[in-house]
């Protein structure tokens, strides 16, 4: 039983911090009921706990009549605890129906409104980075996951609880209103069946995974995943080079994080047709950017020597 009231109040302590609004509306009606139920039990002369049946009645705007001020200091006092009092409880009573409609989505019974955004299926240390990066730039951001407790709380990140891999989880989702995924289950075969799952109800949304295995990679190909990224073999060749360009590590860095240099692929027609050279110099003086390389064909090309 304590262990029961112990874990009712920790979920009561966390929600009043989440909601700051419910806990000031708290604690004014808390207050309200509390001066209003004293003092008309000493104006009108009701016992306390009539006292209080009033001060709630009349703050609900219920009303019975079964107890009514009769005297004028009564009637004035009641005009005020009425006027002081309404407004905020309405307050308090939708704070909390946001609590539970928020509530509610977390756990994946409604489905999200949401269009044009980034939907994330899976949750590990990699995708919690990746989702804070896509946060500080203002996306918005839908989760799928099979985790016990909402691991990040923001007003652009709807967390549903559940398998990604399962269609009605993605369509809770917006799937089909998604501009990008990115996918990162539990193991290859989560990755690659979320990656499936998601091309066959949004054949246009733009799709990156993360997996280990060679094979997994090849069928993500197949399926026209946009990328299949392999963590081991990335960290593996920046390991290398590191013997050879010790500071790789903070170049890469500086390059992929938000407060510094940043990586964008844009396409800019007027620089078609041109040599690298060219467009090198073209996007530093016009873009104050400088070029890595050439995405054609579905290809990245960084040499030199080509014409784009």
């Amino acid at each position: 039983m304590i262990h029961v009231i112990l874990r009712i109040s920790k979920k009561l302590v966390l929600l009043f911090k989440q909601k700051r609004t419910l806990l000031y509306a708290g604690v004014y009606i808390f207050c309200l009921w509390t001066i209003a139920t004293i003092l008309f039990h000493f104006i009108e002369g009701v016992s306390l706990i009539d006292s209080l049946y009033w001060a709630v009645t009349t703050t609900t705007t219920v009303g019975y009549g079964d107890i009514t001020p009769r005297t004028v200091l009564g009637k004035t006092f009641s005009m005020l605890v009425m006027i002081s009092g309404i407004g905020v409880l309405g307050l308090f009573l939708a704070s909390i129906a946001d609590i539970l409609i928020e509530q509610s989505l977390r756990r994946g019974r409604m489905r999200v409104d949401v269009e044009n955004h980034v939907l994330v299926l899976g949750w590990d240390k990699k995708l919690e980075i990746a989702i804070k990066e896509l946060l500080s730039e203002g996306e918005k951001v839908v989760a799928i996951a099979e985790v016990d407790e909402i691991p990040l709380e923001h007003k652009n990140l709807t967390f549903i609880k559940g398998d990604p891999t399962n269609e009605e989880n993605l369509k809770r989702g917006c799937v089909k209103k998604a501009k990008f995924s990115l996918i990162s289950g539990k193991n290859d075969t989560e990755t690659l069946l979320a990656a499936i799952a998601v091309k066959k109800m949004n054949e246009n949304v733009q799709v990156t995974c993360v997996v280990e295995d060679p094979k997994v990679m090849k069928a993500l190909k197949n399926i026209k995943v946009d990328q299949a990224l392999s963590i081991d073999e990335f960290f593996g060749l920046a390991l290398s080079r590191s013997v050879f360009a010790p500071k790789i590590s903070v170049f890469l860095n500086e390059i992929m994080s938000t407060k510094g240099m940043d990586v964008y692929q844009q396409r800019i027609p007027e620089f078609e047709g041109k040599i690298f050279f060219e467009l090198m110099k073209e996007l530093k003086e016009k873009k104050n950017a400088i070029l890595l390389g050439i995405v054609k064909n579905g290809k990245c090309n960084s040499k030199p020597s080509q014409r784009f």
